[in-house]
């Protein structure tokens, strides 16, 4: 199979083998990255207000790590108050982020029988 990009995955490889990489940590992380430049604060900043390290903090943003739940919570509250916007909604609207990207990845994997 040649390299083809579909969404949520990859399938490539030159022996015919399939790939697929989870994007849905990704796409947290670009999530995550948008309501710190709307915040006006740095990953240093959210790291003193969250309790955690800048490297804790680098790894949720970058999707090698994705944050546990009370730590999203955590960072929706420093958003949400940073942008006067409610900490419930902005935890909303993350896990709507991530369970949209589940779902397409389980489309895609379903219709290319990964």
């Amino acid at each position: 199979m040649s390299g083809q990009w579909c969404g949520t995955g990859t399938v490539c490889g030159n022996s015919g083998e399939k790939e697929v990489k989870y994007m849905g940590n990704e796409m947290l992380g670009a999530w995550l990255e948008k309501q710190v430049v709307k915040s006006g604060i740095s990953y240093q900043e959210l790291a003193e207000k969250t309790g955690h390290s800048e490297t804790s903090v680098d790894r949720w943003f970058n999707g090698k790590n994705p944050p546990k739940l009370p730590n999203l919570i955590m960072m929706c509250e420093v958003f949400g108050n940073c942008q006067g916007r409610s900490p419930r909604q902005l935890v909303f609207e993350a896990l709507m982020n991530v369970s949209e990207m589940v779902h397409a990845e389980a489309r895609w994997k379903k219709k290319n029988g990964v």
